[in-house]
């Protein structure tokens, strides 16, 4: 085979290899994007009157920054599953927010907002297992509960729920 026909087949086979490369190598960053981080804020179970915050999302291992009204910051670690916590805030400290690195602030909310939350949540399961009891046996009788007192929003959400079974299902 003849020199110059030999460089005229191989000149585009390995320009098209090198312009596939370089497509390969920008696709890589693409691939390893950092995933989207969330944050919220939730009654503390063990004490009534302190908050949870707790972030999800962030680069495992590096450092994230809880941010309190006042100013104040803590700087924890992101866990192996890129989550951060901190338990029993106290409700002054309320809204938080967190940032990690070079990355945008996310507001995680207010302890207001949790507590509306959690009332919602409490009228909700009490609606849904007021409508179950009635509608079992089409009597309305008073929620159930254990040794702890009933959460007033579970108990208005269990008689509304056992109204509406007795007029939808108990005619």
């Amino acid at each position: 085979m003849n020199r110059r026909v030999s460089l005229a087949v191989l000149a585009p086979v390995m320009v098209s290899s090198l312009a596939l490369g370089s497509v390969a190598f920008l696709g890589e960053p693409a691939q390893s994007a950092v995933p989207s981080a969330s944050c919220s804020v939730s009654q503390n179970p063990q004490k009534p009157d302190g908050f949870d915050v707790k972030g999800e999302g962030f680069t495992p291992g590096e450092r994230v920054v809880i941010q309190a009204q006042n100013g104040e910051g803590l700087r924890l670690t992101a866990t192996a599953d890129g989550t951060v916590s901190i338990a029993g805030i106290p409700k002054e400290a309320s809204p938080f927010t967190m940032k990690q690195g070079d990355g945008p602030k996310i507001t995680c909310g207010t302890v207001k907002e949790a507590e509306q939350k959690g009332a919602q949540d409490e009228y909700r399961k009490g609606y849904r297992q007021g409508v179950a009891d009635t509608k079992a046996d089409c009597k309305a009788e008073p929620p159930k509960h254990g040794l702890a007192p009933l959460d007033p929003n579970y108990e208005k959400g269990y008689n509304a729920g056992a109204a509406a079974a007795l007029a939808q299902f108990c005619k």
